[in-house]
Order: structure tokens, then C-alpha cells, then sequence
């Protein structure tokens, strides 16, 4: 039986699967698509066996999950596709409402961090902004939908990397790609995985080779964005700082109630 993987469905996972899809590198898995609420729930549920999911995901999944050692979705500074937009300057929030959207797990924690000292109230909506601010004062929007807004008039705009990246000097781990530790028992051995991970490495070094093909393909639905200025602000690696950072932000939610205590990174060990 294939391994069942996930498939982040916005343009800022594309680059990893892209030599992939090109077949450029052979991968032995049935990949599904999903936005990052549907992967988290799809994982944690056994309905797939690795995944990028939110990297808020691995707190709350800490005992049952191993992480992919050197491969997440990460950016130092603006990033663009994880956006507030609002009525109000951001210091003006207090006792104001916010909309968040269905799509994201991450980015609602790291938000909620940014204003944790305001009194704000949430909900949860679907990603779509008129439909957000009818009833709320600002919005959250990540991902393709997030990247599709630009400077509007009379709302506020505020980049939530490039505001964590301020505050905490660290890059932000939007995602990680897990894998589930019954998965591995199963196995018995970690090489069906290591030989997943390393297309996975050889699949993203094609496309990094060739984003500016992968922004032909996506251009046409991103007709206002500079996609090369987004794909440079984007980075892959999972190394010391980005770990360092990621474990800063799980400091920051367990102390907000937003997960458990996390203190350690485990990855799987290839064999």
C-alpha cells in the first residue's frame, strides 16, 4: 500500500512538489491536496501518513507525530500571504473584533501572540474578506487568498511575518512536514519514509532551479503580485534558527493556553 501524503494546496508549497509533478523525481505515495485546516485534521485522524501540516500542529500532536528533518515552509520578514487587514491601526484594536479564517491553524495562534496584549475578540469565518469585515473590525487571511489582497483604501494592512520577525528577532515556521510515529511503528523501518523525504529534497531543489517556470504556470491567477519577490521571501530550510524560532512560538501559545508545553523538536532519524 502507497504511503499517503499531503499536498499543501497554496502556491508557497508548490516549489516542493514541483519536480515531483514534473516527474523530475520519482515519488512512491498517493499525494491528496488540502488547505492546511483539512491536512492537520486528515493527519490527526490516520487518513494520511506524512503531511506539511501547521507547525502549531506539532504541539498539540507532540506524542504521535515526527517531523521531517530538514524541510518546512518558513520566512524571515514579510512574507505577504499571511495578512491582517483592518479598520483600525493595529494599536487601535482593543476591544475590537477580528475574523479569522477557516484555512489556518498556524497563523490564527500567531496573531492571537502579536495582540496578546489587547483585548480582542475572534471568530472563525470562511476566507473571504467583504464577507469577514461585514461583522468584524479586521481579518486574517493567509495563502493564495491573503496574496490576492493589495492596498486598499481605508483598511490597514499589516504583514504578520515581518511583525513576529520584529518582535522576536527569529523566522517564522508557518509549516512542517509530519509524519505519523504509528506510521513508522508499522513500518518497522524508517526507509519507505527516508526514501519520501529524499524525493521531497530532490523534488524542491528542481524547484527552486526553476521558479521562474513554477511563476509562469501561477502567474495568470496572480496577475497583481510580484511572484518572484514572494518566492524569495519564502525559504525551505529546517535548520538551528528556524527550530529556535519555532520553539520561541510554542513558548509564546503554551503560555497563551493555545497548546501544550513544548521544549523539544523530534525528527525522524534516517536509517
Amino acid at each position: 500500500m502507497l504511503t499517503r501524503l499531503g499536498y499543501l494546496d497554496f502556491i508557497n508549497c508548490l516549489p516542493v512538489y514541483y519536480g515531483i509533478l514534473e516527474k523530475k523525481a520519482a515519488i512512491k505515495a498517493q499525494i491528496t491536496k488540502g488547505f492546511p485546516n483539512q491536512l492537520n485534521a486528515m493527519l490527526a485522524a490516520g487518513d494520511l501518513d506524512i503531511s506539511p501540516i501547521s507547525s502549531i500542529e506539532y504541539a498539540r500532536h507532540q506524542d504521535e507525530y515526527l517531523l521531517l528533518p530538514d524541510i518546512c515552509l518558513n520566512s524571515e520578514g514579510p512574507v505577504r500571504s499571511v495578512v491582517l487587514i483592518s479598520k483600525f491601526p493595529m494599536e487601535m484594536l482593543d476591544n475590537k473584533s477580528i475574523a479569522l479564517p477557516t484555512t489556518s491553524a498556524t497563523s490564527q495562534v500567531l496573531l492571537k501572540i502579536l495582540l496578546s496584549h489587547l483585548n480582542v475578540s475572534y471568530e472563525v469565518k470562511p476566507p473571504e474578506l467583504n464577507s469577514m469585515l461585514n461583522n468584524a473590525d479586521a481579518a486574517l487571511l493567509i495563502g493564495d487568498d491573503a496574496l490576492r489582497i493589495m492596498e486598499t483604501d481605508n483598511l490597514f494592512l499589516y504583514d504578520l511575518a515581518e511583525l513576529w520577525q520584529r518582535k522576536t528577532g527569529f523566522p517564522i515556521v508557518f509549516a512542517v512536514w509530519a509524519v505519523r510515529k504509528d506510521y513508522v511503528d508499522k513500518l518497522n523501518s524508517s526507509e519507505i519514509i527516508d526514501d519520501i523525504a529524499d524525493s521531497l529534497r530532490k523534488s524542491l531543489k528542481y524547484g527552486l532551479a526553476n521558479i521562474d517556470k513554477i511563476i509562469d504556470m501561477v502567474s495568470p491567477d496572480f496577475p497583481c503580485v510580484d511572484l518572484e519577490d514572494y518566492f524569495r521571501n519564502l525559504k525551505y530550510e529546517f535548520g538551528a534558527k528556524e527550530r529556535e524560532g519555532l520553539l520561541a512560538y510554542y513558548d509564546y501559545a503554551f503560555r497563551l493556553g493555545l497548546c501544550d508545553r513544548c521544549e523539544k523538536i523530534t525528527a525522524l532519524q534516517p536509517q
